[in-house]
């Protein structure tokens, strides 16, 4: 895999991670009304593993 492309997923799946843990934590806000029941565990662990998917490709 060339060195580029392998940066350039690394910090699409951190940045995604990021999103996702960042949005998990968002939920104890009562002003964000979205309509329905998100799936915040599952958020919260697929984030965290993309963030280690994305640090570990880093190097």
């Amino acid at each position: 895999m060339d060195k580029k492309v392998k940066n350039d997923i690394s910090l699409i799946c951190f940045i995604a991670g990021f999103i996702l843990v960042l949005l998990q934590d968002l939920k104890g806000l009562s002003t964000i009304q979205l309509g329905f029941a998100w799936p915040w565990a599952i958020m919260f662990y697929s984030g965290l593993l993309l963030i280690l998917i994305g640090y570990y490709m880093r190097g």
